[in-house]
């Protein structure tokens, strides 16, 4: 099977630690995690560079590619995106932009029961890896739950709880 896991979150709030954690919890199946940040560094040398105009469409553009390469690569294959997805928008983007590559869809909303938690993990992070708080701030307010008509295009939606 091709599945395609979409981990939504504002920064700090565990994407990426989810994402080690279910590769690590999936020692059979071969899972690659395309990270929206380790993406934009590749292509612009740095994890304090970003594209002109803040337009993130190349960035994004570039995870679809690696995810065609791939699928193209693993007759069967998990590829999980740890990007924010704060919105519908964004996630179905990746739906119809993915859509005939991938058997299976999945879309993974992590929570907190209290955001400031972003701001606390955000400030363990070494050097470029820092988020300013305000941007922070920004996407936890702007943190979008799904329509039914989002969901309903996934084979699976789950809501995970990260408190810990």
């Amino acid at each position: 099977m091709k599945k395609l896991i979409l981990v939504c979150g504002p920064a700090g709030i565990g994407k990426s630690t989810f994402c080690r954690r279910y590769r690590e919890s999936h020692p059979d199946e071969i899972v690659v995690v395309v990270s929206a940040d380790d993406t934009r560094c590749e292509m612009l040398g740095g994890y304090d560079k970003f594209p002109k105009g803040g337009n993130m469409m190349p960035v994004y553009d570039k995870m679809c590619a690696k995810a065609k390469t791939l699928v193209a690569e693993h007759e069967s294959v998990t590829v999980i995106f740890d990007t924010t997805n704060l919105t519908d928008k964004r996630r179905l983007f990746y739906l119809d932009r993915l859509g005939d590559t991938f058997d299976w869809f999945e879309l993974i909303m992590l929570r907190l029961h209290d955001y400031s938690i972003c701001l606390e993990r955000n400030a363990r992070r070494i050097g470029a890896r820092k988020v300013p708080e305000q941007v922070i701030r920004d996407m936890c307010e702007h943190y979008e739950n799904p329509t039914p008509e989002t969901i309903a295009r996934f084979n699976v939606y789950k809501e995970i709880y990260v408190d810990d």
